[in-house]
């Protein structure tokens, strides 16, 4: 009866560990599935850092990089008339944001504040030396923050993400 029992037992035992292996199994494929839906790649298809942000701060990136190319324009337009208060003037509007990045700069990578920050400098030396360099020292300092733009975007890719 004993030998029947043990029997019994080591059957019932191999079911319940059975069934809990076959759950345990489900349940890692179901997390591995959600997971690789919900993963959030390192890099884009096309090879630059992701960033991911909600609408409103992609919103508030673009705004930004539409806000320096306007300025590089203006500066740009300005050193061809030589009208230094014009440089000054869009050079200065650009060197620092107006505080309602801090969020964006939050999420971000620190290689992209680090260029973000370099950028804003160029933007303000541009701005000091407006009223006294040469046009040409100007054009300098205005190409060096245009390579920081496109090494911004060769690196990185702002993409959208539901909140």
């Amino acid at each position: 009866m004993k030998s029947t029992l043990a029997i019994f037992g080591w059957i019932l035992f191999g079911l319940l560990m059975g069934v809990g292996l076959m759950r345990f199994v489900s349940t890692q494929n179901d997390l591995t599935e959600l997971t690789e839906q919900n993963a959030r790649p390192e890099r884009t298809a096309d090879g630059r850092i992701a960033l991911y942000f909600n609408a409103d701060d992609r919103a508030h990136v673009s705004a930004e990089m539409l806000g320096f190319l306007q300025g590089l324009q203006a500066i740009s337009g300005a050193v061809a008339a030589e009208d230094r208060e014009a440089i000054r003037a869009a050079a200065d509007a650009l060197r620092r944001g107006d505080g309602t990045g801090q969020g964006v700069q939050q999420k971000a990578p620190e290689g992209f504040r680090t260029i973000g920050r370099s950028l804003r400098g160029d933007f303000g030396a541009i701005a000091d030396m407006a009223e006294t360099a040469e046009m040409t020292d100007i054009l300098e300092a205005l190409a060096g923050a245009e390579s920081k733009c496109m090494a911004c975007h060769g690196t990185f890719k702002a993409v959208e993400v539901p909140e």
